[in-house]
């Protein structure tokens, strides 16, 4: 059983390129990597915005309002916004999928993974038609075959300012990603969600079998044991990428510092992005922690069964060796006793595939739920925004706790005014209370 990494690349073209060498890349297999896309990124840039800038620009009376450089400007946007985005996907780790078999060839396990990657990648523009891929490589010079994404989120339909902008949320919203319900729960995790899931297809048509937590998959081993151990795997095989890239990243700092006075901004921006895939390295490790303990406790609870199986083990004679299937006998004693045990594990699993139904419901009802959370709170940002932009605070607060007769009386309004205004509240009113 195998893991699917989906993780955030730190962005270096020129190492996905291989323009320079870091220590954990095989200089003798680097010309087995496959580039699939090499494009420049200012060069894609002026493709997919060129237009949209040059019809803002033209609209524009002053030059200082018109935008010379877009990447520029997104590189010092304050909306967090990126110039372009990284995603390593990798299907298992070095132990269970490595490149090399022992003789130095690519190994079976590698080949599918590769035909996996190879399918995925040449796939990636027609599902994902708003994120433009200007650079994708399939890295087999290091431990496991491994793909390198470089993507231009691109978003349309803007009604003022650049009618096409770079915008990652709004680039994946309009593929049809679900909007984010919280920050925890947002349009790239829907959006990694979904590729993931068509990865997994790929390797079930070519027998690479994927863990799925929550899943239970036969045997005797609890389901807690076999989540703890697919995670384990997952935080191996994310370390084993984040690893990769700090080296790699460590290299280019090296080499930025040598043209310091040229590179001086490159080099900060790199030890920044350092430091960041440091503190993810420090996160996973503390969680791989966490899972080795909850397995380690299960493994303790598996020798104490174990114990007990040997003890019955030694107790059961065997018997009926002339007949066609060998047999056993035990004292009764110890009969009633497996019978019980027997009941009370069978009982156990039924019940634990009952609570993850349960649970799988539940999880989608809060999904459900954090949809319409999600849709009532833009409604009730647009109303906010509509009373804000007509000036209409006064009337809705009168709206929603209208004022008593006597405070109508005090603002000393016509006789006829007060009623027709009381009389509309009124009835509004009932119409709420559905009377």
């Amino acid at each position: 059983m195998k893991t699917i990494s989906f993780v955030k690349g730190k962005g270096s073209i020129r190492h996905d390129n291989r323009d320079f060498i870091a220590d954990n890349v095989d200089e003798d297999r680097v010309n087995w990597n496959r580039y699939y896309v090499q494009e420049q990124v200012e060069d894609a840039y002026r493709k997919i915005f060129g237009a949209a800038i040059e019809e803002y620009n033209a609209k524009q009376k002053r030059n200082d309002r018109k935008i010379d450089d877009y990447i520029s400007k997104i590189k010092n946007s304050k909306n967090n916004e990126k110039i372009f985005y990284e995603n390593v996907v990798q299907i298992g780790k070095k132990d269970d999928t490595g490149v090399l078999d022992p003789d130095g060839n690519i190994s079976e396990e590698a080949k599918t993974a590769i035909e996996v990657l190879d399918e995925y990648v040449r796939t990636f523009s027609e599902r994902n038609p708003n994120l433009y891929l200007f650079n994708a490589v399939l890295h087999l010079d290091e431990a496991t075959p491994h793909l390198h994404l470089d993507y231009i989120p691109v978003a349309h339909g803007y009604k003022t300012g650049l009618k096409t902008r770079n915008s990652l949320t709004k680039a994946l919203q309009e593929m049809g990603i679900a909007p984010a319900a919280s920050k925890n729960d947002n349009e790239t995790m829907h959006w990694q969600e979904r590729e993931r899931e068509y990865i997994s297809e790929l390797c079930m048509e070519r027998g690479i079998e994927i863990g799925v937590l929550g899943e239970s998959h036969g045997g005797m081993m609890l389901p807690e044991y076999k989540n703890a151990q697919h995670k384990i795997d997952e935080m191996e095989s994310r370390l084993e990428i984040l690893n990769a890239e700090k080296k790699e990243l460590e290299a280019e700092v090296v080499s930025s510092e040598e043209k310091l006075e040229e590179n001086s901004e490159m080099a900060v921006h790199q030890n920044e992005v350092l430091s960041q895939i440091e503190v993810e390295i420090s996160e996973s490790q503390d969680r791989l922690k966490q899972y080795k303990e909850l397995a380690d406790r299960f493994t303790g609870m598996y020798k104490s069964v174990d114990q007990e199986i040997e003890k019955i083990r030694q107790k059961a004679k065997p018997t009926g060796l002339l007949q066609s299937e060998p047999m056993v006998k035990i004292p009764k004693k110890l009969f009633e006793s497996l019978l019980e045990k027997y009941r009370a594990a069978s009982l156990s699993e039924k019940m634990t595939s009952e609570y993850e139904r349960i649970i799988r419901g539940l999880r989608e009802e809060i999904r459900q739920l954090k949809e319409r959370v999600s849709s009532v709170t833009k409604i009730f940002d647009k109303m906010k925004k509509f009373i804000m932009s007509r000036n209409l605070v006064l009337e809705w607060e009168n709206f929603d706790k209208p004022k008593s007769m006597k405070e109508l009386l005090r603002e000393k309004k016509p006789i006829s005014d007060i009623k027709r205004e009381h009389e509309s509240h009124t009835v509004t009113r009932k119409m709420d209370r559905g009377i």
